[in-house]
């Protein structure tokens, strides 16, 4: 009996293994993966289409799945996203007063909600804009220290209920438009599409009462986070397009090979954006113009890099890779437009 199992290629170790045995083979993981790791992301960076030719020609065993790095990447990176880049604390110097209370509220209590805002700011500009603000209200309130600011009142809000009006009158309830539709007769009655809408309208009418700052606020939520779930679809979607730009060499490479070459640029992207995120957050803590040469710079490599991929992964000249990428940038663009209004459309039946 070998080393390894013949069937399935498990070592053969002692069932119980001492915490000794087990912390050796946890480190060697680790400095497994953080080896292939790191040079699939070397020459994944630095060498567009290199690793999808390694891949095409059966040599990968010493880097990453693609498959698998991606859904690592693309994780981390909208962790990210969603955590720094997207501000969803947006600056608005009168919403907490809005909520709280309606009518008259003292400049005191104006200058220490603004107070309460810039602790949870962290962009250097909106926190000179809001410290502007609090040092001109310190002013007025040197003058006049017991001033009063009238809140502003909409109140077409306030006496809205609903989100949607598609109607002069919307029903109330799902039963109440149901009931409405079974009188009417079979001519006029709303086709299954419309009552698919209704249905949810009237849903989320009673849900929000109206107020609209809270739906847009969820409804924001949820689109954001059906953005990883468009980008997936998008990449079988792209490589159907690579196909039929390459459909004369349809023998050397299949539908599968243009799925890893653009699985390769989605992950270089979300590296890359990662990194052009990071010197703008840089550039707006220091001030430093050279993190804004380096995010050009990096804005430059993302737009270059796929075609530089397809140059070197499928091996035809360079006017003519080009013609193509940009046939594939164009019809990109239209698929990109198709899913964000269908991540609209889902988002409005999903909240």
């Amino acid at each position: 009996m070998g080393r390894y199992c013949h069937v399935c290629g498990q070592e053969n170790v002692d069932v119980k293994e001492g915490f000794w045995h087990l912390t050796t083979h946890l480190i060697y993981d680790i400095m497994h993966f953080d080896s292939k790791f790191f040079d699939t992301l070397k020459y994944l960076l630095l060498r567009p289409g290199f690793l999808s030719k390694e891949y095409l020609r059966g040599r990968r065993a010493s880097y990453l799945h693609p498959i698998k790095m991606y859904v690592f990447t693309s994780a981390i990176f909208f962790i990210i996203f969603f955590a720094y880049v997207v501000n969803t604390d947006e600056l608005n110097f009168n919403t907490s007063a809005e909520k709280e209370k309606k009518g008259k509220v003292t400049i005191n209590e104006q200058i220490q909600q603004l107070q309460d805002s810039l602790k949870k700011t962290t962009d250097i500009k909106q926190r000179k804009e809001i410290e502007d603000v609090i040092n001109g209200l310190k002013t007025a309130a040197s003058y006049i220290p017991n001033i009063e600011i009238e809140e502003e009142k909409d109140t077409a809000k306030h006496e809205k209920k609903n989100i949607f009006n598609f109607r002069d009158s919307m029903p109330a309830t799902i039963r109440e438009y149901d009931s409405l539709q079974a009188k009417l007769p079979h001519k006029e009655k709303d086709n299954w599409l419309t009552q698919t809408i209704m249905h949810r309208a009237v849903t989320i009418n009673a849900k929000y009462k109206g107020d609209f700052e809270r739906f847009k606020e969820d409804y924001g939520e949820k689109f954001k986070h059906s953005i990883p779930q468009m980008m997936v679809i998008s990449l079988p979607l792209l490589a159907l397009v690579m196909q039929l730009l390459y459909i004369r060499r349809r023998k050397q490479f299949y539908y599968v090979d243009h799925i890893i070459v653009l699985t390769h640029v989605y992950i270089s992207i979300f590296i890359s954006l990662l990194v052009y995120y990071g010197f703008d957050a840089l550039k707006n803590a220091t001030g430093l113009s050279l993190f804004g040469w380096l995010k050009t710079i990096i804005g430059i490599y993302i737009f270059l890099y796929c075609l530089l991929a397809m140059y070197k992964f499928y091996g035809q000249g360079i006017i003519k890779t080009t013609f193509k990428y940009f046939i594939l940038l164009f019809v990109g663009s239209i698929l990109t437009s198709l899913l964000l209004a269908a991540g609209v459309i889902f988002s409005f039946f999903q909240i």
